[in-house]
C-alpha cells in the first residue's frame, strides 16, 4: 500500500469487499458441460449444458463451423440454464463460437489420442485405496479455503486427513512391488460437502478433480505414471446420486433432474436398501419405487436417470474421462440403485466408443440369483446391462463363513463349494472381482481378531480363487478396524511427514506387519509366475470333515489348493483327486518350497497349502 493516501486505501478495500459479496457477471462465471470435446467420435451427437452463475440466459447463438450441425437448443425453467445439442461429422479438431448474451466463447473440439484399451483378466490384482487415508504427497492443498467441511485432522475419523493423489504416485513402486497390477481409487472429483466430505461419494463438480486431492492435471499425471509403471488406473463412477452441494442440485435446471418426493422436506426420502424388489416378479409398485428413487442418504440426491437430460450429462461425462486421461476401468458405485435401462445404456454407449473397455458394478446384495443378475445378458434379466463383471459379495461372505464356523451341510467351508456351484449362473465369473473387504467392510484381520492362520487361509483362497482378486489399502499390514467407516479407512502407517512409523518400508514395519506382508508378497509374486491362476480352469470337490480341495489348472500347469477347515490336525489323502493329481505325482508348495512326495498331506488346524505339480 506504500505510495497510497488512507482515503484511496479505504476505498480499494471497499471495492474489493463489493466484488467478494456480489461477483461480477462474465466469462468467469460461465460454465460449458462438458468443458470440451473431441472429433472423431463413435456418437455423433452432443449435448453441451450451459451454465451462468451470474446474470439469466437470455440469448444463446452458435457459429458452427463445417461438419458441425446445430440440432436443438433447449431451453429450462432456471433461465440460468440453456443447452445446445450438435451433430459433429467432422473428424478434424474445430472451434465452436458461441454467443451468450452477446459475448463470445470459443467451444473447442481436440484431436483424439490414440490408445489402446487396457484388458482385464484372472491375471490381475486391484489394490483398492481410499485416497484421503492412503499418502499425504503436498501439505499445502490439506485444507483450502471455500470449502464447506469443516472437520480436518487425523484426530477425526470422519474429517479429513490429507492424502491426496502425490501420496498415491509416490508409492506406485510399493503397490507394484507388492504383487497389484492395478489401483482402484475411491472417488477424487470435488465434494463441497460439510461433513464427510473425504470419502468422495458426494460430488459437487463432475468435471473436476477436488483440490484438496491434487487437479485434473495431477490427475492425468498419476495415470501416465502408472502406465509407464505397466500400471493400470480403475476409476469409481456414482450414478445414482450427487452431493447436496453440486450446482445441478443447488440451482436446479429444473426439478425433474432429481427423484424428489413430495410432501418431504429437501424432496428427501431414503431408499429401502431392498435390491430383490429390481428382479421380484411379485413386487408391489410402491416398494419397487422406494428402492429405485429414494436417497441413498440425506445429503446425497437421487438423480433421475429417466431425464434425458441428466443421461446425456452422465454419459458424457464418463467418456470425456477415458478419452481426456486414459482411464483403464471403470468400477460403479451403488450399481443396483440408478435406472436400470439408463445403467445398460451408459455401458453399451462406452464399449462401442472403447470396444473392451472393463466395467463392474457395486452389487451389495444377498444370494447368487440377484447377483447374477445385473451381469450381460441374463437369462431372466430383460436388458443387457453389458456390465463385464459385479463385486463378488456371495464369495465374501462364504470367505468369512469358511473361517469362521464349523463345516455343515450349507455353513462353514461348504458355503464356498456352494457359491463356485452357483457359477452356471454367469457367463463369464471368471471375471467377478473377489474380495475379504474393501472400504464398506470391517477389515478381515479384525474379523479374525489377528489369527495369522485364519489371516493366510483368507489370502491363499482369495489369491488362487477363480476371479479377479481386490486387496484394500492396508490390509497386507494386518490393519484391523472393525467399528465403522471412519475408523477402517485407517491411516496408512508412513503416509504422513509427522508418521513416527513407515510401513511402506521394510524396516519401518513392526515384525507382525512385516510377517504378513512377505507372506502376502510371496504369494502374489507367485502369483503372476502362474498360468493355472491366470488362464486356468477351477474344478473343485466336495468338502469332507472340514477339508476343502480344489485345482487350478491349465495345459501347461496345475495348481492343487488344499484347506483344513477343522480345530484339529489331519493327515488327508489325496487319492481322491486322481483326475487331476495322478497317481506317483509329486508337487511343490509353493510357499515353504517343500517337496511334495506321498500320497498324504499334513494340514495343521485351520490351514491351507498351495501345491503345483511337478511335470
Amino acid at each position: 500500500m506504500k505510495g497510497l493516501t488512507y482515503k484511496k486505501c479505504i476505498l480499494y478495500t471497499f471495492i474489493a469487499i463489493l466484488t467478494l459479496c456480489f461477483p461480477q457477471t462474465g466469462k468467469a462465471q460461465l460454465h460449458f458441460y462438458p468443458p470440451f470435446w473431441y472429433a472423431g467420435m463413435e456418437n455423433d451427437t452432443l449435448e453441451v449444458l450451459v451454465y451462468s452463475e451470474g446474470d439469466p440466459i437470455t440469448s444463446l447463438d452458435l457459429d458452427t463451423p463445417g461438419g458441425i450441425v446445430l440440432l436443438e437448443r433447449t431451453p429450462f425453467k432456471n433461465p440460468r440454464y440453456a443447452s445446445f445439442t450438435l451433430f459433429i461429422g467432422g473428424e478434424r479438431p474445430a472451434t465452436l463460437r458461441i454467443q451468450v448474451n452477446g459475448e463470445t466463447h470459443n467451444y473447442l473440439f481436440k484431436e483424439r489420442q490414440k490408445r489402446e484399451v487396457a484388458r482385464f483378466s484372472q491375471a490381475d490384482v486391484m489394490y483398492l485405496i481410499t485416497p484421503d487415508r492412503f499418502a499425504n504427497g503436498n501439505l499445502e492443498n490439506d485444507s483450502l479455503p471455500g470449502f464447506a467441511e469443516k472437520k480436518y485432522g487425523r484426530s477425526k475419523p470422519f474429517g479429513r486427513h490429507g492424502g491426496d493423489i502425490e501420496g498415491i504416485k509416490a508409492h506406485l513402486d510399493y503397490i507394484k512391488d507388492l504383487g497389484a497390477s492395478s489401483i482402484w481409487i475411491s472417488p477424487l472429483l470435488e465434494n463441497n460437502q460439510a461433513d464427510e466430505s473425504y470419502h468422495g461419494y458426494a460430488i459437487t463438480d463432475h468435471y473436476r478433480i477436488d483440490p484438496r486431492m491434487g487437479s485434473n492435471k495431477a490427475y492425468q499425471v498419476l495415470i501416465r505414471t502408472a502406465h509407464k509403471k505397466q500400471m493400470k488406473v480403475i476409476k469409481d463412477m456414482v450414478y445414482n446420486h450427487v452431493g447436496t452441494g453440486h450446482f445441478l442440485y443447488r440451482d436446479m435446471p429444473d426439478s425433474s433432474f432429481f427423484n424428489l418426493h413430495k410432501g418431504k422436506p429437501d424432496g428427501y426420502k431414503q431408499t429401502s436398501y431392498r435390491a430383490t424388489t429390481v428382479t421380484d416378479p411379485h413386487r408391489s409398485r410402491e416398494d419397487y419405487e422406494t428402492f429405485q428413487d429414494g436417497w441413498f442418504v440425506a445429503h446425497m440426491p437421487d438423480l433421475n436417470q429417466r431425464n434425458p437430460h441428466v443421461a446425456r450429462f452422465l454419459i458424457q461425462n464418463s467418456i470425456w474421462w477415458i478419452e481426456t486421461f486414459g482411464v483403464d476401468a471403470f468400477r460403479i458405485d451403488t450399481y443396483i440403485y440408478p435406472d436400470q435401462a439408463f445403467m445398460a445404456r451408459l455401458s453399451k454407449q462406452v464399449k462401442k466408443q472403447y470396444p473392451g473397455f472393463f466395467i463392474f458394478g457395486e452389487t451389495w446384495v444377498h444370494g447368487q440369483p440377484i447377483q447374477s443378475y445385473f451381469v450381460e445378458q441374463m437369462r431372466y434379466n430383460p436388458l443387457n446391462t453389458y456390465l463385464d463383471a459385479v463385486t463378488d459379495f456371495q464369495m465374501y461372505y462364504a470367505f468369512n463363513d469358511a473361517v469362521h464356523n464349523k463345516q455343515s451341510w450349507t455353513g462353514g467351508v461348504s458355503k464356498i463349494y456352494y457359491t463356485l456351484a452357483a457359477d452356471y449362473l454367469y457367463n463369464a465369473p471368471e471375471k467377478l472381482v473377489t474380495f475379504l473387504d474393501n472400504h464398506d467392510l470391517a477389515r478381515f484381520a479384525g474379523n479374525v481378531q489377528m489369527d495369522l492362520k485364519k489371516l493366510r487361509l483368507g489370502y491363499n483362497w482369495l489369491f488362487t480363487m477363480r476371479g479377479i482378486p481386490c486387496l484394500y489399502y492396508g490390509s497386507e499390514l494386518g490393519m484391523h478396524q472393525t467399528k465403522n467407516h471412519g475408523l477402517l479407512r485407517e491411516d496408512f502407517p508412513g503416509g504422513w511427514p509427522e508418521d513416527e512409523q513407515n510401513a511402506f518400508t521394510p524396516e519401518g514395519r513392526t515384525p507382525i506387519q512385516d510377517s504378513i506382508f512377505s507372506y502376502l508378497r510371496n504369494l502374489l509374486q507367485w502369483r503372476a509366475t502362474s498360468q493355472a491362476v491366470a488362464k486356468g480352469k477351477l474344478t473343485q470337490f466336495v468338502p469332507e470333515k472340514g477339508v476343502y480341495v480344489y485345482f487350478r489348472h491349465s495345459a501347461q500347469d496345475t495348481v492343487m489348493v488344499i484347506a483344513n477347515t477343522a480345530d484339529t490336525a489331519v493327515t488327508h489323502s489325496l487319492k481322491r483327486y486322481r483326475e487331476l493329481w495322478p497317481l506317483h505325482a509329486s508337487g511343490t508348495d509353493v510357499l515353504s518350497g517343500e517337496d511334495i512326495r506321498s500320497h498324504e498331506v499334513l494340514l495343521p488346524a485351520m490351514s491351507s497349502r498351495i501345491i503345483q505339480l511337478k511335470k
